[in-house]
């Protein structure tokens, strides 16, 4: 109590402060001696006046006081536990895979406007990623055998996934033998593998399900011999690596900027001493970039040579650490250079990075965080900055200039760094304590280098990153025996996209498209990624009867009423990095997508799934 006191810097500006108690750090309450030791101080003279209260009467009295409290802009970066973005790197891929497993899912149940089918293990599959991201879970900071258990929950994941999807599919499109599924408001193209094993590059529209759509070429990506190494390229990038498999040159073709610094080469694999004072899997030290030790490529091969796609395959060994195989590619009409990295993981209190020495000069890097961004130094000009040389990113990373910027683009990892213009992922960890065989293990780890001419807010590097992540896959129904196959076709004009909800504007990101909670229309959470002010975003549905603005949860007390005209809800705004969720109110006793008249009665789920 009286340590909470002393840390209190705002005393004189409020005379309230929190202290929170109970067992453990795992969420225990209080237990039965706490609470008879508050009784006891409570009339001790000196002790602070003592109330048990709650959180939200804490802040409505705080808020009284707001006037007198000091702001803090930006972020709280906390300088401890480091490596935890790394730690256990297959449960953190596991996670990732999982969240968009189920914007998937709820996107195609969102094609059920008249709620018919049961959804209710949605929420389950909800519970079970969000319980894996507790801590220590996620953190990678348990006991060897929470990690045996996680994995076995993402298994079972990915089994009730399954079923669920092919049960809802069965009910709503059961004409679609092959389909895809593009929950994001923006079109896609991409390459896609038939079920034939024919590599296609497709196009599809945004919040699109339904059969799929080739798309020509505009470009073609080849591979070449030279005299000193090989070439990859297309229309966009050209790549070349030595002999040995060493990156030497990436040049963005439409900028004719080099991407990599002068005399370095890039995709270097490096190994740090990895010996944390105190925790083992937590942390990560500041003093660990001392003992940095490059690990050279040996060979190189073309494996694949256009038109569509080339890659050669690049091998590093990693001495008595393990092995590193490499397949680094460029793709048609592909923004960047792609690597799959296939890693034989053995060390012991070692750190596995790969860097990049980039010719770019900012002062800043950014990085990904939850619907938007946030900015760090590239410098160590103070202890705060210095304290910086390992942090926190989602899906990419970047250093750029006004008019040209690098992105780096990751599938699976959290731990990024950036001093001066060299960008580095972190991919691997070999702590001991408390697991002693964490990570040691087969790993395959995907990255991408995505340089844009424009600065940030202009390189799409969001949606980018998402089209990595999260590709394009081609599913099949389960009535293909019956039905003829929907083999792709260059007629857009004549597939039906069986989602009826439109997006106007790609200045902001679909984060999320569900069937609403009380089952009577569709939620949309959109937010502004860039820091920009957005206006102009327009949704549409052909049921809409009523749009209202509402609170994450959709509490019906939070509904604002927006204006609509016929199926479409007037533009809205955004301001810089605002999450926004909409819901659209749809008319009831419609027909579902399928063309068949249904009862108004859900679907008996257990008669569906036997």
């Amino acid at each position: 109590i009286l340590k909470t006191v002393t840390n209190n810097k705002d005393k004189g500006r409020t005379h309230d402060q929190m202290l929170l108690f109970g067992h453990g750090d795992g969420g225990g309450g209080p237990t039965p001696d706490m609470i008879d030791r508050l009784e006891r101080v409570s009339s001790v003279i000196g002790m602070p006046q003592i109330v048990r209260s709650t959180p939200q009467q804490f802040f409505a009295t705080v808020e009284s006081s707001k006037n007198m409290l000091c702001e803090w802009w930006g972020e709280l970066y906390f300088e401890l536990h480091r490596g935890t973005y790394t730690t256990h790197a297959k449960l953190k891929e596991s996670n990732r895979v999982a969240e968009f497993w189920m914007t998937d899912i709820e996107f195609l149940s969102s094609l059920d406007v008249q709620d018919f089918v049961s959804c209710s293990k949605i929420g389950e599959m909800w519970k079970t990623v969000l319980f894996n991201q507790f801590h220590d879970i996620l953190p990678g900071s348990a006991i060897e055998q929470v990690f045996v258990d996680a994995m076995d929950d993402y298994t079972d994941l990915l089994k009730t996934y399954t079923e669920e999807w092919e049960r809802i599919r069965d009910f709503l499109i059961p004409d679609c033998s092959e389909y895809v599924v593009n929950p994001y408001n923006w079109t896609r193209r991409q390459l896609l593998a038939t079920r034939d094993e024919e590599v296609v590059l497709i196009e599809v529209p945004g919040t699109y399900i339904g059969p799929v759509s080739l798309a020509t070429a505009a470009d073609k990506a080849g591979a070449f011999v030279l005299e000193d190494g090989i070439c990859l390229c297309n229309s966009q990038i050209k790549a070349v690596f030595s002999l040995t498999g060493d990156l030497k040159s990436v040049v963005h073709k439409a900028s004719g900027r080099q991407c990599l610094e002068k005399g370095s080469t890039g995709n270097r694999f490096v190994v740090f001493d990895d010996i944390p004072l105190f925790w083992d899997a937590w942390d990560v030290m500041e003093y660990h970039v001392e003992t940095r030790q490059e690990f050279k490529p040996t060979s190189i091969q073309v494996v694949e040579s256009g038109p569509l796609r080339s890659s050669v395959k690049i091998t590093v060994p990693l001495a008595e650490h393990g092995d590193v195989v490499v397949i680094a590619t460029v793709m048609a009409e592909s923004p960047y250079l792609s690597f799959k990295t296939d890693v034989s993981w053995r060390a012991a209190h070692k750190f596995l990075k790969v860097e990049f020495p980039l010719s770019v000069s900012a002062m800043e890097a950014h990085y990904e965080i939850q619907s938007g961004y946030v900015s760090r130094p590239t410098h160590s000009n103070t202890s705060w900055d210095s304290a910086k040389f390992e942090v926190s990113g989602h899906k990419w990373a970047h250093l750029g200039e006004p008019s040209f910027g690098i992105g780096l683009l990751s599938k699976s990892k959290y731990g990024y760094s950036a001093q001066h213009n060299r960008l580095t992922l972190s991919l691997l960890r070999s702590t001991k304590a408390p697991d002693a065989n964490a990570d040691m293990d087969d790993h395959v780890i995907e990255f991408a280098l995505y340089p844009h001419t424009g600065p940030l807010h202009a390189s799409n590097i969001v949606q980018h990153a998402i089209n990595f992540n999260h590709p394009l896959l081609l599913h099949v129904g389960s009535h293909d025996k019956t039905l003829p196959r929907h083999k792709p076709t260059l007629n857009p004009a004549n597939l039906v996209n069986r989602s009826k909800l439109r997006v106007t504007s790609g200045d902001v990101v679909v984060q999320a498209i569900k069937k609403s909670e009380d089952g009577r229309g569709l939620v949309v959470r959109l937010y502004e990624p860039y820091g920009n002010t957005v206006t102009g975003v327009s949704l549409s549905h052909h049921l809409l009867t009523n749009a209202y603005s509402i609170n994450a949860v959709e509490m019906e007390s939070t509904k604002i009423p927006l204006p609509i005209k016929g199926d479409e809800l007037l533009p809205i705004s955004f301001r810089p990095f605002e999450i926004r969720t909409i819901y659209l109110e749809l008319k009831q006793g419609e027909e579902i997508p399928n063309g068949n008249s249904c009862k108004k009665a859900k679907l008996d789920e257990t008669k569906s799934m036997s």
